[in-house]
């Protein structure tokens, strides 16, 4: 939801008459739409502002306005940070509701709707107090942009119609209205839809009395958003991509379907309004604006599939976008653009058009993902759509290219746009910028003369399995007619069935997936003894391990690794001799989890192995491995191997993602920071191993989350489970996998796991992939 279009003139109708030259000058830049005129302006006149706090407070404000539509998150938090704790010092209840109605609307703006909506409560308080309509509109207004975020739509439509009433008595109508598109919004989700036809006549007869400015092209804008996902929303019902609430009993919050008179109406306000829009925009020279409206006109009618229509505006949108730096607007018309050429048929052009798209979206990715990285959709709708649109281009261009190095070309940008997409998920779901600096510093595995090793490289797309294999620093690539549907149905039965100990009816998929994936690229396996999976979406729940070939699992002919992206901390061997072991677990029952009795055996065994072969080792068990003593111990000591025999959970939510600790939970973050802490924080921990994780059945984000934890960590790799394994199982696995590292010289870490799975697979008790195929190798492999 924007927020800034009307913020201005609340600000302007409670400062005072002295304000400065600088300040109106700010006000006229922020006007016309140029904000970073703006902010010099006030950010100018605030360094002169000493001991006028009202003035202050006004202009903090207004920086914060700015701020928010240029996307300057950290900016927007600190000036209204400031602003409000100016207003308590001076109880000016008006200023501080509005500098808290702003702030409501920044958090909502990065996803934190419920911290928004305690804004807005007290917002709302603050502006009860001053019983003025204008600042009670806006209060409302704010109040119900969370509320609906939050999806308590019938609260916040009675949110809205306050903020219409208080705007109407104070003679605001542009607010009246904004507040009626948005409550239009929340009609949609919340009532019939002929009900939010009405509202959307009677907004739409509203609107069209106000005078023409920018905030009535903003509103046009908004109202023609609204429509046009309805439109969008429609098309996919029609083409059977979405369920509908008749389909499922009338259930709430699902898409429902436009008939042929609210369709003709929908679409003609959608083009009216957008039009109008450019034209307001237009006269008023405010290119970005104008760039929105052609954009949506495009959109519109890349929906009713009259392409030649919709390359004209798409056209007209990238034009004005370029007039000024606007590159946040500018990809997504590039991307229509390219969507555009492929419904055409153009591949060449599509793909041109898509490079444009992923060129100018690759360096502001990180300020979406951050600044709005709790937003969800963010990724899913804008990050990987563009960069996996334009590998799916050229992989298609690879397909039918006969000229070999032109070919290869092809299928490493392919590779380099996909990887874009896997640095961003990680990204966004650690939540953390650090991740992709952390990789920033790392090298590409296809880059590397890596003999005996394959890549493999999954691309699930929607219409075929793209199966890519790099031997040599040289890509091959397989297609395969199995739509991402069909994929990902085959992977959830077989991760279940993997699980189910009494039974083998996992069988039937494995060998289907191992027809897929592997017998495809088997010809370019000869010389190969280990496979490295870069898995694909819902690929990362399953261990490839576990394909079967009709005779033996996979693991028993190649030893496997996995990494979430081809960037990587350089590949090495651990230097035993010079390293020291971290033994930390839990064998007793805490936290309401059970106890782990082979715990202490576990860690005994290990310690048993490495003595006299390493530089040292120490336990932390049960009470020993709190998470102070943890702290501590890594704050005093330099580790290269970290083993950690306790419960972790890994969930599609970060902050639900933890290892058990005695007496507390150590998230991800909380884990990052006290490996930092140790005096190898200039060089990475060799080896992580979490010996009893789990991650839900049918969760591929909590398994992103899994295969990302050694570059979280900042480790060189990691041992992960993907499921619980029995107790037993879990000590024999470990136990002979250090063994077979420490004992075999020269073997890699991808080899001992091998032999220590194998071991167990000839074992009638444990052959079942239950007990073996959880143990992940994450990251390097040597």
């Amino acid at each position: 939801m924007k927020i800034i279009g009307k913020f201005l003139i609340f600000i302007i109708g409670i400062t005072s008459a002295a304000f400065s030259v600088a300040i109106q000058t700010g006000d006229t830049f922020f006007q016309n739409g140029n904000f970073q005129q703006a902010i010099k302006s006030w950010e100018s006149e605030l360094s002169q502002l000493d001991g006028q706090v009202s003035q202050k407070i006004d202009v903090l404000t207004r920086l914060a306005a700015a701020y928010q539509a240029v996307g300057m998150h950290s900016k927007v938090f600190n000036a209204l940070s400031e602003a409000i704790e100016l207003t308590q010092q001076t109880s000016d209840v008006a200023r501080s509701a509005i500098a808290l109605s702003q702030l409501s609307d920044a958090w909502l703006s990065i996803g934190d709707a419920e911290e928004a909506l305690v804004l807005a409560n007290d917002s709302l308080a603050d502006a009860e107090a001053t019983k003025k309509p204008s600042i009670l509109a806006r209060a409302a207004n704010s109040q119900g942009n969370a509320l609906a975020i939050l999806e308590y739509y019938p609260e916040a439509m009675e949110a809205y119609k306050n903020s219409i009433s208080s705007a109407k008595q104070a003679g605001d109508f542009t607010l009246a209205t904004k507040a009626a598109i948005n409550k239009l919004n929340a009609t949609v989700y919340a009532e019939p839809l002929d009900k939010a036809m009405e509202i959307l006549q009677e907004t739409w007869q509203q609107l069209q009395k106000l005078p023409d400015n920018r905030d009535k092209a903003a509103n046009f804008i908004s109202m023609g958003t609204i429509v046009l996902g309805l439109l969008q929303t429609d098309k996919l019902i029609q083409e059977g991509k979405l369920l509908t609430k008749d389909s499922l009993d009338n259930s709430n919050n699902l898409p429902q379907t436009l008939n042929s008179s609210d369709k003709k109406t929908a679409l003609l306000n959608t083009y009216t309004a957008f039009l109008k829009a450019a034209e307001i925009a237009k006269n008023l020279q405010d290119n970005r604006t104008t760039s929105v409206a052609y954009g949506h006109l495009g959109e519109l009618y890349e929906i009713e599939k009259r392409y030649s229509e919709a390359l004209s505006f798409t056209r007209q949108a990238i034009f004005f976008a370029k007039q000024g730096s606007y590159p946040h607007i500018l990809y997504r018309w590039y991307w229509l653009q390219g969507r555009i050429f492929k419904a055409q048929q153009e591949l060449d052009l599509a793909i041109d058009a898509f490079r444009s798209a992923s060129d100018t979206l690759k360096p502001i990715q990180q300020v979406l993902e951050i600044g709005y990285r709790r937003l969800p959709g963010n990724f899913a709708n804008v990050v990987k759509p563009v960069h996996y649109g334009l590998a799916d281009l050229l992989l298609q261009k690879a397909a039918i290219t006969n000229d070999d190095q032109a070919k290869q070309d092809l299928l490493l940008e392919a590779v380099e746009k996909a990887e874009l997409v896997k640095i961003a998920e990680l990204q966004e779901y650690f939540q953390d910028e650090c991740v992709s600096a952390l990789q920033s510093k790392n090298i590409r595995l296809d880059r590397l003369a890596l003999p005996n090793i394959a890549i493999l490289y999954p691309l699930a797309l929607s219409d075929r399995l793209i199966v890519l294999v790099n031997i040599d620093g040289k890509f091959y690539q397989v297609v395969v007619p199995v739509t991402s549907e069909e994929l990902n149905k085959v992977v959830g039965d077989f991760r279940l069935g993997l699980q189910t100990r009494p039974n083998n009816r996992f069988l039937y998929q494995a060998k289907q997936l191992y027809n897929w994936l592997i017998r495809p690229i088997e010809s370019h396996l000869t010389n190969v003894d280990t496979i490295v999976v870069v898995p694909d979406g819902k690929l990362r729940m399953i261990p490839l391990s576990t394909l079967h070939d009709g005779n033996q699992f996979l693991i028993e002919k190649y030893a496997m690794a996995l990494t979430p992206g081809l960037q990587l901390v350089a590949p090495q061997s651990i230097q035993w001799k010079e390293s020291e072991i971290l033994l930390a677990g839990l064998s007793e029952a805490v936290q309401g989890y059970p106890a782990l009795p082979n715990v202490s055996k576990e860690l005994n065994n290990i310690k048993a192995t490495t003595k006299g072969n390493i530089a040292g080792n120490n336990i932390m068990l049960n009470a020993e491995y709190s998470l102070e003593n943890f702290n501590n111990n890594l704050k005093n000591n330099e580790y290269s191997v970290i083993h950690l025999a306790t419960h972790g959970e890994f969930d599609s939510d970060p902050e639900q993602t933890y290892l058990l600790t005695y007496d507390n939970k150590m998230t991800m973050d909380k884990l990052q920071s006290i490996i930092g802490l140790g005096r190898f924080r200039d060089k990475p921990l060799e080896l992580l191993t979490l010996s009893a994780c789990k991650t839900a059945v049918g969760d591929d984000r909590a398994a992103l989350g899994l295969a990302g934890v050694a570059i979280k960590a900042g480790a060189r790799s990691a041992v992960a489970t993907l499921w619980f394994v029995d107790d037993e199982a879990t000590s024999i696995a470990i136990s002979d996998f250090y063994k077979e590292l420490l004992n075999n010289t020269g073997i890699s870490k991808a080899k001992a796991l091998q032999k220590a799975q194998k071991k167990l697979i000839a074992q009638e008790r444990y052959w079942h992939p239950a007990y073996w195929a959880p143990f992940l190798l994450i990251g390097n492999w040597l």
